[in-house]
C-alpha cells in the first residue's frame, strides 16, 4: 500500500500527509515551529572537543592514581593520614580517570566507527479551519538514501474543549553555564506538542506569550500555567 492509499481517506490527517507526499501542502497548513535534528555520524568537531576536554581528566586522574601508590607505600612512621590521603587520592583519580576514560572512547570511536547519519526536519502544522494540529518528522539526509523522504507523523491534535496550554519550565544551572527554558506545549490528555521554546522570562512575558497561544489555537491556559 503507497503512503496515499494509507492516508487517503482521514480527513485533516490524510491532506497534510497526502501534501507532504506529493509536496503540493494546502494553505490551510500553517508551519508554527520547525526544526533539524541529526543523529549519527563522525560529528568530528563535536568529537574532537570532547576529547580535548576530557584528555586532561585522563592524564590528571593517572597521576592522582600514581601520587596515591607513592603516599600509601612509602615509610610514614606511626601516623594514619597518610594512608587516609592517600586512598582519598587514589578515589578521586580513579574517578577522574574512569569519567575522562570513557568519554574518549566514545568520541573516539564515533569518528573511528560512526554509526549511520540520519538528519530530521520536525514540523508541527497547524490547519485552523479543521482544528487540527500535527507534528511530522521528515528524513530529509541520510546515509541510506533509501531512508530520505520517508514522514512520520509524530503527534496529532484534534483541538478541543478539553486542550490547554502550558508552560513547561526547566531551571538552568548556576552561572548560567545552562540558561532557563521555557517550552510552552499544548496537551490533549496524554498527547503534548511543543509550540515553541525560550529561554530566560519573568512571569509577566511569560503569560503574554501563552495568551498569544491561546488565541491563536483557541485553546485555555493552564492553571497552573509553569510545571
Amino acid at each position: 500500500m503507497s503512503l496515499l492509499d494509507k492516508y487517503d481517506r482521514n480527513g485533516a490527517k490524510d491532506d497534510l500527509m497526502r501534501g507532504l507526499t506529493t509536496g503540493n501542502l494546502s494553505h490551510r497548513f500553517e508551519v508554527i515551529r520547525e526544526y533539524t535534528k541529526n543523529i549519527g555520524g563522525r560529528n568530528i568537531v563535536g568529537n574532537t572537543l570532547g576529547t580535548i576536554f576530557f584528555l586532561p581528566w585522563v592524564v590528571v586522574g593517572l597521576i592522582f592514581v600514581v601520587v596515591s601508590f607513592f603516599i600509601i607505600f612509602n615509610p610514614h612512621g606511626e601516623s594514619e593520614a597518610p594512608f587516609y590521603l592517600g586512598f582519598c587520592t587514589l578515589f578521586m583519580g580513579s574517578i577522574a580517570f574512569m569519567i575522562g576514560f570513557s568519554a574518549v572512547r566514545n568520541s573516539v570511536g564515533e569518528v573511528i566507527n560512526p554509526e549511520d547519519y540520519v538528519k530530521y526536519e520536525t514540523t508541527v502544522y497547524f490547519n485552523r479551519h479543521e482544528g487540527y494540529l500535527a507534528e511530522v518528522e521528515i528524513i530529509i539526509d541520510a546515509t541510506d538514501e533509501n531512508l530520505i523522504g520517508d514522514i512520520t507523523l509524530i503527534d496529532e491534535i484534534h483541538i478541543t474543549k478539553k486542550c490547554e496550554i502550558f508552560c513547561r519550565f526547566h531551571p538552568g544551572s548556576d552561572g548560567a553555564v545552562r540558561p532557563d527554558f521555557n517550552d510552552f506545549i499544548i496537551s490533549h490528555g496524554n498527547v503534548s506538542i511543543q509550540l515553541d521554546g525560550h529561554t530566560y522570562l519573568n512571569d509577566k512575558k511569560r503569560i503574554a506569550i501563552a495568551k498569544e497561544w491561546s488565541e491563536k489555537l483557541g485553546v485555555k491556559i493552564g492553571e497552573p500555567l509553569v510545571r
